[in-house]
């Protein structure tokens, strides 16, 4: 499942991050996707602009979650291929630790510091390997794979064929610029979707679409 939130015009990011893009409605929605996720996976490159912390719910979400036997908080997945990240930020000061996949041969000072504070994997060689990467979330019983970006990583699921859920936010904002579309790279692919559900609020779009 997919989540972004984008201006009218396509942007993802204003001056390189999401939150001028959001609003009250949006980060509504934003919550209840997470509350019942297991996993979530996100670039290092999001982490970091982004300035990621560890998931939290409210009370009555983890009660709910606890009530479908999943963990009270879902879990952080991040994907970095250099580990080109600071260890010693809020978002790796949980527990469980988060997932931190790389590849085969990263740096290794920097693979080091990685697993004092992530239960790393390994898996590609280039870059990581997502289809392998998915395989080893489920192994953890995880059930529901949120994916929050960013566009590059986007663009790899979606040419992998991982993607079958997209929770898109259209935001009543022109943003102009050079800010990347919701997802980039890979081959093209052209995989038809089904709108599930359409909501508006204060001018803003909630749309759900699943994979035909």
């Amino acid at each position: 499942m997919l989540n972004m939130v984008t201006s009218a015009d396509g942007a993802t990011s204003v001056d390189g991050v999401s939150g001028g893009l959001s609003s009250p409605g949006d980060r509504r929605v934003f919550a209840a996707i997470r509350a019942v996720a297991d996993v979530i996976l996100v670039a290092a490159e999001t982490v970091r602009r982004e300035g990621y912390g560890p998931p939290k719910t409210n009370p009555e979400a983890a009660a709910g979650r606890t009530a479908r036997n999943q963990a009270p908080r879902p879990r952080l997945a991040v994907v970095s291929a250099s580990l080109d990240l600071d260890f010693t930020a809020p978002v790796f000061d949980d527990r469980p630790p988060p997932l931190l996949f790389t590849v085969d041969a990263p740096p290794a000072e920097r693979l080091a510091q990685a697993e004092t504070v992530a239960e790393v994997h390994r898996a590609g060689t280039d870059r990581v390997d997502l289809a392998e990467a998915m395989v080893r979330i489920a192994q953890t019983g995880a059930g529901v794979v949120l994916v929050e970006g960013g566009p590059s990583l986007n663009g790899q699921l979606l040419a992998t064929g991982l993607l079958d859920e997209l929770c898109w936010t259209i935001s009543p904002t022109l943003a102009g610029g050079d800010s990347s579309r919701m997802a980039k790279g890979g081959p093209p692919r052209l995989d038809r979707l089904r709108l599930e559900r359409a909501l508006a609020q204060d001018h803003t779009l909630f749309l759900r679409y699943l994979r035909h």
